[in-house]
């Protein structure tokens, strides 16, 4: 077993939270072992406290039950005792999952767990090629000619993927420098990326230095790199060939650390809505590539963002959604997040919140899928006003605040390791129950 440490550290805020990366292994190997884990991972839930957040609904609802989820929490459970083994989480919305805050606070609990989990990043794009926010933890530099698209600009046409936005360039030659962030907690140098693009007159090569390179794969869906070395910085160079016409389009770049562990890909696109999503044409076929053991599913704050909502098709839209992830990912589990309560042009009370969260409780029943709740978890309807007035929620009444989101994703986190205790102690009960009669 490892050895156990205590690090008490100013997390995100004023106040102080405790994590204990190493332990969680070790209780989780005393609970397999007697049942008694949960009276003894209490460190695992701290989270700042607000009285007008609803911490005794903060739950995974309609989890842990199907083969879906059972299949992930066996993974996990697998890779908490022995180190070893693979889970890879896509999560996927809107501004709340680009801005890369609350879905980098869940990446980086879940691969605190027992301290060996943090497979790497996952997915990364140069935002700043197509002028909007990149996510924090890293920033990736460009030079040459670009033009971006993205899902929601429905007046250009290019081919899109799981990322939800691309960028094409023609020029001669092109460069991308990934950069990570100092103010990363876990250390994210990776010694493997890919590099997802399309290149239909295959007339462009794809490089990194060479002094750094093992191995390098090429398929028609993406060029795969592996280093001698992890690094915190790359140069990706783009180069057409000599008197050759057409483009080169970038999907997207994933990197990765190590082997075993968590890898966690955020993917979100600021004012997406599922029909954005929908319009990606190469979607299922890199969402596959991802292979994902859980997807979790944000949109709907943008299609409910209006007096003309219809639930009819908000629930088709979505139920379209589902049938391509599990085309192309047909075992994975996937989890909706509620909309966040919110206003309507900063004046009115959005009550379409309720009618999207009936939406989701309906299509997990019918596609076996989990629901966290977190516009209940807020505080329920008008409660964004109380996020607001303690510094969580922004003055829009929509998006929160770097708090905030680090809150939401605590919560998300919590709901999710409070579910899958449920899910072990209900198998250590029936392994028990059938072990007692076998014996008698």
């Amino acid at each position: 077993m490892r050895g156990l440490k205590i690090k008490i550290v100013n997390y995100h805020s004023q106040k102080y939270r405790l994590y204990l990366p190493g332990v969680a292994a070790f209780l989780l190997s005393v609970f397999i072992s007697s049942g008694s884990f949960a009276q003894n991972n209490s460190y695992l839930y701290r989270v700042n406290q607000h009285d007008f957040i609803r911490y005794d609904l903060n739950e995974l609802h309609l989890f842990g039950s199907d083969k879906y989820s059972s299949r992930f929490y066996n993974k996990l459970e697998k890779m908490m005792q022995t180190g070893e083994g693979r889970i890879n989480i896509v999560q996927i919305g809107g501004s709340h999952i680009q801005a890369g805050t609350f879905s980098g606070e869940i990446r980086t609990r879940l691969q605190q767990l027992n301290g060996e989990m943090n497979a790497g990043w996952g997915f990364m794009f140069p935002y700043r090629i197509a002028r909007t926010n990149s996510p924090f933890g890293y920033y990736i530099r460009y030079n040459g000619r670009w033009q971006s698209c993205r899902n929601i600009e429905r007046r250009k046409t290019s081919n899109l993927g799981v990322g939800g936005i691309s960028a094409t360039t023609s020029a001669p030659k092109a460069e991308l420098t990934i950069l990570l962030e100092d103010e990363n907690q876990l250390d994210y140098r990776f010694n493997k990326l890919r590099i997802y693009y399309e290149n239909r007159k295959v007339n462009y090569t794809v490089s990194v230095d060479s002094s750094l390179l093992i191995k390098s794969t090429k398929t028609k869906d993406y060029f795969e790199f592996e280093l001698n070395t992890h690094v915190d910085s790359l140069v990706i160079t783009i180069q057409k060939k000599r008197n050759t016409s057409g483009s080169f389009t970038l999907f997207g770049i994933t990197t990765e650390s190590a082997p075993n562990g968590i890898l966690y890909h955020s993917i979100g696109v600021n004012g997406a809505h599922i029909p954005a999503f929908l319009r990606c044409q190469l979607f299922e076929k890199q969402l596959a590539l991802l292979k994902p053991d859980l997807v979790i599913l944000g949109l709907g704050i943008n299609d409910a963002y209006g007096r003309r909502f219809s639930t009819e098709k908000f629930e088709a839209n979505y139920g379209e959604l589902i049938t391509r992830i599990r085309r192309a990912a047909p075992e994975t589990a996937i989890v909706f997040t509620t909309n966040n309560d919110s206003y309507l042009y900063r004046r009115y009370v959005n009550k379409n919140g309720i009618k999207v969260e009936k939406s989701m409780f309906k299509l997990a029943a019918k596609y076996h899928t989990g629901v966290w709740d977190m516009f209940e978890v807020m505080g329920g309807l008008n409660s964004i006003v109380l996020w607001e007035k303690n510094k969580l929620a922004r003055h829009d009444k929509i998006h929160f605040t770097r708090e905030g989101y680090l809150t939401l994703g605590d919560l998300f986190f919590n709901a999710l390791m409070k579910n899958f205790e449920n899910y072990m102690n209900e198998k250590n009960k029936l392994t028990t129950a059938v072990t007692e009669t076998k014996n008698n």
